[in-house]
């Protein structure tokens, strides 16, 4: 099929279309000179603003990346067994200033389940479960790091003697799609079952271990329990 030829005056006419856009639009311009100015310039300050927050914000994020990295220095700078009680209280201090200082940053909420850990450690149960409770709200990525803080909640319940709300956390861990830490949290939850007196949670808890885990170097203590 032939292409049809556009004539002369359709050409014509698309330019003095065009002709008569460009007009109004000037037209418009002097118009609303004053108006547009103040548009243009509002528009840059909100560029310059958002700008400045952006480079704010990295500046902040270097700084709490910064501490974070001075305390966790701090901390395993020793070997575990020798770390002194003074090296504990400074990593503690700085962990608890980084989240003081730059809390809504992902490196001071990483630093809470250390410093519960670091609480934890020197029998400060209410407190760790306070922190890794804060921090399991504040993050939402469901990363390991949620499982490593139900462990560490386990542990700080049992330590408590509230077995049931320790059984709850290990429950959490071995529901989880993810792997990471079930062999743990399971042989955790067969013994806590034998504390908490329900023997027969116990044994089947330490059967489904045996069968899930048989190259586990706990599987011999998952077998005695179940002599008991």
């Amino acid at each position: 099929m032939a292409k049809k030829r556009v004539t002369r005056k359709e050409l014509l006419k698309k330019d003095d279309e065009f002709i008569s856009l460009s007009t109004r639009f000037f037209q418009y311009v002097s118009a609303h000179g004053k108006q547009i100015q103040y548009l243009t310039v509002g528009i840059m300050i909100i560029i310059g603003i958002v700008i400045g927050i952006s480079l704010y914000f990295k500046h902040l994020n270097k700084k709490a990346l910064a501490a974070y990295n001075l305390a966790y220095n701090n901390l395993v700078s020793e070997s575990s067994s020798d770390t002194s009680a003074d090296t504990i209280k400074k990593s503690i201090e700085e962990l608890d200033s980084l989240i003081k200082k730059y809390g809504w940053t992902k490196m001071a909420t990483l630093a809470i389940p250390q410093l519960a850990y670091l609480k934890f450690g020197q029998g400060q149960y209410d407190e760790a479960i306070s922190l890794y409770q804060t921090y399991l709200k504040k993050d939402k990525s469901a990363s390991v790091y949620h499982l490593m803080t139900h462990f560490g909640l386990a542990a700080a319940y049992e330590a408590k003697g509230e077995h049931q709300s320790a059984i709850r956390h290990l429950k959490k861990i071995i529901n989880d799609e993810n792997n990471f830490l079930k062999e743990e949290a399971m042989f955790s939850l067969g013994r806590l079952y034998a504390l908490s007196g329900q023997q027969e949670m116990s044994k089947e808890t330490f059967k489904d271990f045996i069968n899930q885990f048989k190259e586990s170097p706990l599987v011999p203590l998952a077998k005695a329990n179940l002599t008991k």
